[in-house]
């Protein structure tokens, strides 16, 4: 049978299921011959990785293999793809005292075994009868949902746990009720200071959908039923300030404040990410994040036009958006060709391997908090998503079609019969022609 199909593999002679799965080549050479742990069931199974994965299910059962092995895939898939762009790292919360915890940052899901012991490794146990910790029933949600769920997904709901599980200590995730959750989200409002609308929306969502998924099948049903579901706060009636676009003169600050970046020898990273993120937002309505991630790679001439292809999103679906002829008579294409390969915006030298927050993550950041005390922006709007809206809104002045903007920005279709259109390259561009320059 083909090993690219995602199903259990019976052995014909024992009838025992195995997880069966290729080695990408990118990974053979640097991984061949060491060990990754996989959970199989109530165990983990240490394998030795080469040109083929394989590691017995441990069962003659088709449903509870099925079950098995959209776990353990799920968590391959999840080593491969930290091996390419780094782990994902959890927290251990058993330090917890009084309601708060000091985390530590411990090893992924996954691990590497740098010796070649093939013993099993204990794992926290996820049958219905024995104790599930919150830790240990969201690694197991975040290892099926590696193919499934964007990275950042995984990352947000990571957080949420992580409050979750400082406020159950070790208590079995069982045994949580409506009114334990309602009370842990009223302590991220009374005592962390979230707001209500940030915990209906993040906390309490995230919540809901791993027990939710730890109800059906594919969770082992280790729960009966979700506690979380219908659970919300009251939230405060909102009227907002102003509006979310930026207004002229904070478009004339903004970017002036950054042409005025000069190059520091010293940390280039940071002046180039200063001198050109804001103007690459305010000509694409990408996330500053998105452009952050860039590589010099990713600066390239398709169909005639100099294009930027953003590869790490929100929504983890890569865009190819072309670059405003403006930023090319800036000088944009001559700091990408002065550059080296790999980031543009960030040197990894200076960034832990281990961060929870990304490099790109960790420079977005940073050039919000410099443009709001570089040019006293008003509180109340964005200083990196005030680019979104303050394009959009630009390019609707300018008459370029809704679907263009939303191509270029990123933005989903509503409309079943809009997803049918795929704007080609040189639509794009000839909307990007008619995006207004900024006068400053």
């Amino acid at each position: 049978m083909s090993l690219r199909i995602a199903r259990p593999w019976k052995n014909p002679r024992t009838g025992v299921f195995h997880l069966r799965q290729r080695t990408p080549i990118d990974l053979l050479g640097r991984l061949k011959g060491r060990c990754v742990c996989l959970p199989i069931g109530d165990t983990w199974a240490s394998i030795t990785v080469g040109p083929i994965v394989q590691a017995s299910l441990r069962t003659k059962e088709p449903r509870e293999a099925r079950q098995r092995h959209s776990i353990a895939d799920g968590a391959l898939k999840r080593f491969w793809h930290e091996q390419r762009v780094g782990p994902s790292p959890t927290f251990d919360s058993s330090d917890a005292d009084g309601g708060r915890s000091e985390h530590v940052l411990t090893t992924p899901l996954l691990q590497i075994a740098e010796t070649g012991e093939r013993e099993s490794i204990p794992a926290m146990s996820v049958s219905a009868s024995a104790p599930l910790s919150v830790d240990a029933l969201f690694e197991r949600w975040a290892a099926y949902n590696a193919d499934k769920r964007a990275r950042n997904t995984i990352k947000r709901y990571r957080a949420s746990f992580r409050s979750l599980a400082a406020f159950a200590s070790q208590r079995d995730a069982q045994s949580l009720s409506a009114d334990d959750l309602f009370e842990w989200a009223e302590k991220r409002r009374d005592v962390e200071g979230v707001s209500p609308r940030a915990i209906n929306k993040n906390d309490l969502v995230a919540v809901s959908s791993v027990l939710q998924w730890a109800c059906g099948r594919s969770g082992g049903q280790v729960l009966t039923h979700n506690p979380a579901r219908g659970l919300s706060l009251d939230e405060p009636r909102v009227v907002g300030q102003r509006e979310r676009t930026f207004r002229e003169h904070e478009i004339i600050a903004i970017l002036k404040a950054a042409s005025a970046v000069q190059q520091d020898h010293a940390q280039p990273t940071r002046s180039a990410v200063r001198r050109w993120c804001p103007w690459l937002a305010a000509y694409s309505g990408a996330r500053i994040a998105e452009l952050t991630s860039l590589f010099r790679e990713d600066i390239r001439i398709e169909c005639g036009a100099l294009v930027m292809d953003l590869r790490v999103t929100k929504t983890g679906e890569p865009r190819t958006v072309p670059l405003h002829k403006h930023l090319i008579e800036q000088g944009f294409l001559k700091f990408v060709e002065a550059s080296g390969s790999g980031p543009l915006f960030y040197d990894l030298k200076r960034h832990k391997a281990n961060a929870e927050t990304s490099p790109a993550e960790q420079q977005a950041k940073a050039v919000a908090k410099w443009v709001r005390a570089a040019v006293n922006l008003d509180p109340a709007v964005d200083p990196n998503h005030g680019w979104r809206h303050t394009f959009k809104t630009r390019a609707l002045g300018a008459g370029i079609e809704e679907r263009l903007r939303d191509a270029i920005t990123g933005h989903r279709v509503t409309s079943v019969g809009r997803r049918y259109e795929t704007p080609s390259l040189s639509m794009l561009a000839a909307a990007m022609n008619q995006f207004p320059r900024y006068s400053i």
